[in-house]
C-alpha cells in the first residue's frame, strides 16, 4: 500500500516527530549529539532550528523557514545521527521506529504556536530553559520576531493559557481526538463555538474547515457531529484537503 503523500507547509516550517526503535533508547550522550546533527546541518541545508524537547524514547522539534526539501533535510540528519549513534553503542541495525512524522505550518502564528506546544511537552532536555543561550537554536531568528528575551519568554514560553492552542501530543502522536478536544480546539483557534461556524459566509466556512482538517486530521462525521453542519458539504471540504 502506498504511503500517504507527506502535507506540506507554504511556509516550509515543521513540528518533527522521530520514535525510537522499540530495542532503542537515547542516553543523554545520544540526545546532544542529535541536536549537534541537526545544528550542523542548518547551515548547509538552510533551515532554522527553532525549538526541541528529547527523551529516551521520542525526538520532537521545530524546523523554520527550509529552503531545502524536508525530505532531504531529514534524510540528512537521520542518515549522520545513525550512523554516530551506532558506532558509538557498538550496535547495528535501525534507530528509528518509522519515518519521520511532520506537522505542517501554514502561517508565521502557527511557528511560534508549536514552539510553545514542544516546550510544553516538559520532557528533561528542552530549550526553553536558557533558551537565549542556548547554542543550538537560531536565537537570531527570534530576535528579529521578538526583540528582547522578555518580549519572547512573554509571548511565546509563559504566554497565557487561554491563548494556548491545541496540544501537539495528540497531534504529533495521531492520536484520534475526542469531540471535546475538538470543540476546544475551535473555540480557542477561532473564538467560535463549534455551532457558530454555521453562520459563516461559504468562503470564509470552507477556509475554516479546510484548516481544521488539515491540522487536527478531524473526519467529516467527527466535524458534522460536532457543529451540525452538513455532511455532504464537510465531505466536499475533506476530499477537496486531500487532494491538494
Amino acid at each position: 500500500m502506498a504511503r500517504k503523500a507527506r502535507v506540506l507547509s507554504p511556509i516550509n516550517s515543521y513540528t518533527i516527530l522521530l520514535k525510537a526503535y522499540d530495542d532503542v533508547s537515547f542516553s543523554n550522550h545520544d540526545l546532544t549529539m542529535f541536536l549537534d546533527t541537526v545544528s550542523k546541518y542548518s547551515n548547509t541545508l538552510n533551515y532554522k532550528f527553532l525549538a526541541y524537547d528529547l527523551n529516551e524514547k521520542v525526538l520532537t522539534f521545530v524546523l523554520y523557514d527550509c529552503d531545502t526539501a524536508l525530505d532531504t533535510i531529514m534524510r540528512k540528519i537521520c542518515v549522520s545521527f545513525v550512523s554516530r549513534f551506532n558506532l558509538f553503542n557498538l550496535r547495528s541495525g535501525k534507530v528509528f521506529k518509522d519515518r519521520f512524522l511532520s506537522v505542517p505550518a501554514n502561517s508565521i502564528k502557527d511557528v511560534w504556536d508549536m514552539v510553545y506546544d514542544v516546550h510544553k511537552l516538559g520532557s528533561n532536555l528542552s530549550s526553553k530553559q536558557n533558551y537565549f543561550s542556548n547554542k543550538y537554536v537560531s536565537v537570531n531568528t527570534v530576535k528579529q520576531f521578538y526583540g528582547t528575551e522578555q518580549n519572547f519568554v512573554s509571548a511565546v514560553i509563559n504566554r497565557s493559557e487561554l491563548e494556548k492552542p491545541l496540544a501537539l501530543d495528540k497531534i504529533l502522536t495521531n492520536k484520534k481526538l475526542a469531540d471535546s478536544d475538538l470543540q476546544e480546539y475551535i473555540i480557542k483557534q477561532y473564538n467560535l463555538t463549534p455551532n457558530q461556524l454555521t453562520t459563516l459566509p461559504e468562503n470564509k466556512l470552507t477556509q475554516i474547515l479546510k484548516e481544521i482538517t488539515l491540522k487536527t486530521k478531524a473526519s467529516a462525521r467527527q466535524i458534522a457531529r460536532i457543529t451540525s453542519l452538513p455532511l455532504r458539504l464537510l465531505w466536499k471540504v475533506t476530499k477537496g484537503v486531500q487532494n491538494d
